[in-house]
């Protein structure tokens, strides 16, 4: 395999090409870091941490079990990023903050040591929003990290550079979390594929929180038939690739009317699908008033530190009264560290909305004869550097605990990749992950070549 083939291979490709002997792990993982050094500096700033020495020795492990004839598992040999909010021992589970880069993982997370299981090559750790608290990818660590298919626009996030370094040709996987839209955002910004999955599907342990409750780690890729292989692979579940005809409702609030571009592209992704078209006009902010991340993260976070010896601070409050983040994370963390949190009254209510709104998003399901609700993932495009993103609907999703997917719906006239997002009822994934081999346009060629 040559090196201009793997920046836009795909996990099968890669893995035929393992198994056939037309390419190694190492030279993968020579090629995933010969990709970062040519280009993310300056151009993409998508690395925080990359260990390169101890990834071609795992490389060389791979190469030699193959070598001998022993079962390997299904990412044998195949490089792939985690996010940096995600521990893996003995790397920095930094969250994308200067005052966290001293802290060392003692052991993996449940998602790491399941990567590892199927033979994964870990090379390093990606940029992202501080603390996951936001999407468009500031950092005190890093600054922020570029769009994939413009320079100086937004990535998406808080999972920005695990996007980038897909769509750039790093690796084919990278590790994100999804907790307000943070995998789908970036998915739809950069021209891939971005899975939450049912609240719960997976282990939040060993990854900083944000909110206990909406958090959940999630994959980005290239392509649908990645997307199911890892999603199987994370879940330790089979998803039926046969069943239930598609019945797609558009939510109709869901776009933003002098956005043609956007609009145009989302409903020709799903016209084949013969959408019929939903109007739900509070769902917006039925949405906005069940996010409960405020009430938990400042206590989850001090809950994460208490045994982080080695982190600067270890309270929100503390954190917030340093000023040492990235200034556009002053509002969100000031805003959170004064909030009354889990103890209040308040924090009841929230959950009591989460319940009912997926009550509600059940009977609307029924109502209307629909498995599948369709809309963008941000009704607006991404931002310049500096601007704060607005038109996100990913967090209808986040507070019901129903899992969602990010699908490329093709490119405005200017270049830049849209997202159709696509929401099914709890345990439904199968249906998206049918959508999304049905619907999927590939957009990886173009930043690849720049």
């Amino acid at each position: 395999m040559q090196y201009a083939d793997y920046l836009t291979a795909s996990l099968s490709d890669l893995q035929q090409a393992l198994q056939g002997g037309e390419t190694t792990a190492r030279q993968l993982t020579e090629y995933a870091l010969q990709r970062i050094a040519e280009v993310d500096q300056p151009r993409y700033n998508a690395i925080t941490w990359l260990f390169a020495d101890e990834a071609l020795a795992a490389a060389d492990g791979s190469d030699a079990s193959r070598q001998r004839g022993e079962a390997l598992g299904q990412l044998a040999g195949i490089p792939v990023l985690i996010k940096d909010n995600v521990e893996v021992k003995g790397w920095p589970t930094s969250a994308g903050s200067v005052l966290l880069r001293d802290v060392i993982a003692d052991v993996d997370a449940p998602l790491v040591t399941t990567l590892r299981t199927h033979g994964a090559i870990l090379i390093g750790k990606t940029a992202m929003h501080e603390l996951a608290a936001g999407i468009t990818g500031a950092s005190s660590l890093t600054g922020f990290t570029h769009n994939a298919w413009r320079e100086g626009r937004s990535p998406g996030g808080s999972s920005s550079g695990s996007a980038v370094a897909v769509a750039a040709g790093y690796v084919p996987l990278a590790i994100g979390s999804d907790t307000a839209g943070s995998v789908r955002i970036p998915a739809a910004f950069n021209g891939l594929l971005g899975l939450r999955m049912t609240r719960g599907a997976l282990s939040t342990d060993g990854i900083v929180p944000l909110s206990p409750t909406q958090d959940i780690p999630g994959p980005l890729v290239r392509g649908a038939d990645d997307l199911r292989l890892v999603s199987e692979i994370l879940s330790g579940q089979r998803y039926a690739i046969e069943g239930e005809a598609l019945r797609i409702g558009i939510w109709q609030e869901g776009f933003a009317a002098d956005e043609t571009e956007i609009n145009q592209a989302v409903q020709a992704a799903i016209a084949g699908f013969e959408p019929m078209l939903v109007s739900w006009p509070q769902l917006e902010t039925l949405a906005s008033d069940a996010n409960i991340i405020g009430y938990e993260f400042a206590e989850a976070l001090a809950g994460y530190l208490a045994d982080k010896p080695r982190a600067q601070f270890h309270t929100l409050q503390e954190i917030a009264a340093s000023e040492l983040y990235h200034p556009q994370l002053t509002t969100v963390f000031k805003t959170r560290a004064a909030h009354p949190g889990t103890n209040s009254e308040g924090y009841a209510v929230v959950q009591q909305r989460q319940h009912d709104l997926y009550q509600q998003l059940e009977a609307m399901f029924t109502q209307h004869n629909i498995n599948l609700l369709a809309y963008p993932v941000v009704r607006r495009p991404p931002v310049q550097h500096g601007e704060l993103q607005d038109g996100s609907n990913a967090l209808v999703s986040a507070v019901t605990g129903a899992p969602a997917i990010s699908i490329p719906a093709g490119l405005s006239d200017d270049g830049m990749p849209i997202g159709v997002e696509l929401l099914a009822l709890r345990g439904r994934e199968d249906l998206l992950l049918r959508a999304a081999e049905a619907i999927q346009m590939p957009l990886n060629v173009r930043p690849v070549g720049k």
